[in-house]
């Protein structure tokens, strides 16, 4: 008898010790702010508490290691990646998140508009990511959104994602559109919506932007769209911000277009869904022309006369700005 109530004893004052002594599984780490840790894949759990002591969360390890050892009794262990931890968190809190792989999410968010080759470099900029990407996928194939990612994921693998949901959206819209679309296949509708994407940053100009490129493709018109030339010049690298020069609109490419009529060989850029959808839905328009119109938008005209009034209309609204 006296035994039983030894080893109860005894017991209870281990899991005490390990509950409440300082450095127990109760006690608040040392910690004033928020910090983040990183746990690597195949981290021993040893590696894991001298970490912990380096970083001065807990004083030393022996609570921690017997913690992991009742938890691995229960089937459960420690998940590698990045954890955030707040202040006043204790170290059974800190198991908790660990075990159940609470790790912290993080999101990149990829403008509309950017080429293939700039979105690689966003990814490149991204510390967090891991890798190379070994092989860039074709112009205007990568779906411009938000996306999470977590420490450690590859940069191969965020981008075979926006790959992924650009044919994901494909399969939504292109079988209901086809039909009515002028485009031919969805290479088309990519590359006109690309177009779109780089003349207008306005929702409600999208419809109507796509209307005058439908229309000049509908009589044989060349596009002149100014951003498949600064594309041809660059050959997608990035882009300049500068007038564009006749030495400019001169270049031998089959992306200018303003010496070649149709679409270009492929998109110029990775659009968005809205830009896709007004080449899909464009607006039942007669216009051929549109220029600047010196606020953020454009001026939309039918015939060569009245685009020429208000191309004199724009530089006299840019001359004046000049000379404020």
């Amino acid at each position: 008898m006296r035994r039983i109530i030894y080893l109860i004893l005894s017991f209870s004052i281990v899991i005490g010790f390990i509950f409440y002594a300082p450095g127990g599984l109760t006690r608040p780490l040392k910690l004033s702010e928020k910090t983040t840790i990183f746990i690597e894949k195949g981290d021993s759990t040893l590696s894991i508490v001298n970490m912990l002591k380096e970083k001065k969360l807990i004083p030393y390890g022996l609570t921690f290691l017997s913690a992991v050892a009742f938890f691995k009794v229960k089937k459960q262990s420690l998940k590698h990646g990045e954890y955030e931890i707040e202040p006043q968190t204790n170290l059974l809190q800190l198991l908790q998140k660990i075990i159940s792989g609470d790790v912290v999410v993080h999101y990149l968010t990829i403008p509309e508009g950017l080429t293939v080759q700039e979105i690689s470099k966003k990814l490149e900029d991204t510390s967090l990511l891991t890798g190379t990407i070994e092989i860039l996928p074709q112009e205007g194939t990568l779906l411009p959104e938000t996306y999470d990612y977590y420490w450690g994921d590859t940069r191969q693998d965020l981008i075979e994602r926006m790959a992924k949901a650009m044919q994901k959206l494909r399969q939504s819209v292109w079988q209901e559109h086809k039909n009515q679309s002028f485009c031919k296949n969805w290479t088309e509708v990519l590359t006109l919506a690309s177009i779109v994407e780089k003349e207008t940053a306005l929702p409600q100009e999208r419809n109507v932007v796509a209307s005058v490129y439908l229309n000049r493709l509908k009589i044989g018109m060349p596009l002149q769209a100014d951003p498949t030339v600064i594309y041809a010049v660059t050959k997608g690298q990035t882009s300049f911000y500068r007038p564009i020069f006749k030495t400019d609109l001169a270049t031998e490419s089959p992306y200018n277009t303003y010496l070649q009529k149709g679409l270009p060989p492929t998109p110029i850029a990775c659009p968005g869904q809205a830009s896709i959808m007004a080449v899909l839905k464009p607006a039942k328009t007669s216009y051929l022309y549109f220029v600047a119109n010196g606020s953020g938008g454009h001026e939309f005209s039918s015939d060569l006369k009245t685009h020429n009034h208000h191309v004199r209309t724009w530089r006299a609204t840019e001359k004046k700005k000049k000379e404020k």
